[in-house]
């Protein structure tokens, strides 16, 4: 069996599916007709396929207590309208064809295909796992990958262990007691736990953590006030946290807490708190990475496979390789005119070049792996 060349034969079905979705663009949990488009290519395949999460799809081949997982999200952003400028239609379009090739040559071991909703804000992976996408058969292993712009087609990026940050935010209101800006002495004037809270932060992190463990804590947006004469009864301060360890993870948001408390209580002020606990940080199994390493090697070749440099960008995949062993890796989307603008740019393009690689390094892998992991 030629693998490539089998892709290759079935490369212009694969690429008009993913212009397909590409025209019909939707906003997390808003999949409709993307899900349909989904379901209807599984569908004239002959794999059974069931909805998870809404608009979710999940699609298995042949029968087993166990299976490997391939997960591609679905959903697009509001930018030039609603449109796939994070190349999500790249990844359905990858995985569709995997489906494909998978099911033509006959491929006889448990496969799960996870079309998941909702990658963007919202996340949609937990509430699949949380309806039980990992289970009946259970995925004892996952891969997933996204497009990545600057990486030449053909090539491919990819490294054990943390490759994308966890993604936290906060928001605290600091309440004091307004009135006319010429009286501040029997005003609270929330302004000043904010500024406070910022300064102690900001050193707090930085001094206490090893610099070797990259974390950002971004302090974004302040809101209070309208008016040079008045103090506000009270000021919102929000941000972000990013890091590649759960455990600094955990300490960030206890400082964080923990000091706007203080900052309150030195200036007699009221402090409400919103930690909102997100992504965790995106880590690959060691074992499972260095296997699709050397196996994507023996196919694409040593200088076509190569690390990654980490993000402090996130991506709720992360929920699924705290679940089982995965690997997440990038796809080249570049070539000498396309797939140079960073995601979420409104001139994001990529090469459709890049899906027969994609399609190829995954069916090797899934062949691969079920006669050595």
């Amino acid at each position: 069996m030629n693998l490539q060349k089998l892709i290759k034969q079935n490369i212009d079905i694969i690429k008009n599916v993913r212009r397909e979705l590409h025209e019909n663009a939707e906003l997390a949990f808003n999949e409709h007709k993307t899900q349909k488009i989904i379901l209807d290519f599984l569908n004239k395949l002959g794999i059974d396929t069931q909805i998870c999460a809404k608009t979710g799809v999940v699609a298995t081949i042949n029968k087993g207590e166990a299976c490997i997982g391939i997960r591609a999200d679905m959903d697009a952003l509001p930018i030039n309208g609603v449109s796939h400028v994070c190349g999500h239609d790249f990844h359905m379009a990858v995985v569709l064809g995997a489906a494909m090739i998978l099911k033509e040559i006959g491929y006889n071991k448990c496969i799960k295909f996870i079309f998941q909703p909702a990658e963007e804000g919202e996340g949609g992976a937990l509430p699949m796992i949380n309806e039980g996408v990992l289970k009946n058969p259970e995925v004892k292993a996952m891969v997933g990958f996204h497009v990545w712009p600057g990486v030449s087609v053909g090539k491919i990026e990819v490294t054990k262990g943390a490759s994308m940050a966890s993604a936290d935010d906060f928001r605290i209101k600091f309440k004091g007691v307004g009135g006319h800006a010429a009286m501040p002495h029997i005003c609270k004037n929330p302004i000043y736990p904010v500024i406070d809270f910022i300064e102690t932060i900001n050193i707090k992190s930085r001094i206490e953590q090893n610099p070797l463990n990259s974390h950002i804590v971004t302090v974004s947006a302040i809101n209070g006030g309208s008016v040079p004469n008045a103090i506000a009864e009270e000021v919102e301060v929000m941000g972000t946290v990013r890091t590649f360890d759960n455990e600094l993870r955990k300490k960030l948001r206890d400082d964080i807490e923990k000091v706007a408390r203080l900052s309150a209580e030195k200036y007699n002020c009221e402090v409400e708190i919103d930690y909102r606990w997100q992504y965790p940080p995106l880590i690959s199994n060691a074992n499972l990475t260095e296997l699709f390493i050397e196996t994507t090697k023996s196919v694409m070749g040593k200088e076509n496979v190569l690390p990654l440099e980490k993000t402090f960008a996130a991506e709720d995949f992360s929920f699924f390789a705290e679940k089982v062993p995965s690997v997440h890796f990038r796809l080249g989307i570049s070539d000498c005119k396309l797939g140079l603008h960073p995601l979420h740019s409104p001139e994001f393009d990529a090469s459709e070049e890049a899906i027969l690689y994609g399609v190829y390094a995954i069916c090797n892998f899934i062949i691969s792996m079920y006669n050595e992991y």
